[in-house]
């Protein structure tokens, strides 16, 4: 999760930043890894809920 986490606000960060500075090219590369950070989140999200031991008591 934390993978994706940093993905996404590198992506963002990054990817914002140099649309802003006239960089076209390497704004698509970073923003296009935005949505693979989110899809890692929820991947990572979702095997931990899944995976979750049930105590009894």
């Amino acid at each position: 999760m934390v993978v994706g986490a940093l993905l996404t606000l590198v992506g963002m960060i990054v990817g914002f930043g140099s649309m802003f500075s006239g960089a076209d090219e390497l704004a698509k590369y970073f923003l296009s890894l935005v949505p693979l950070g989110v899809l890692t989140v929820f991947t990572g999200l979702v095997t931990v809920v899944l995976t979750e031991q049930k105590q009894e008591g």
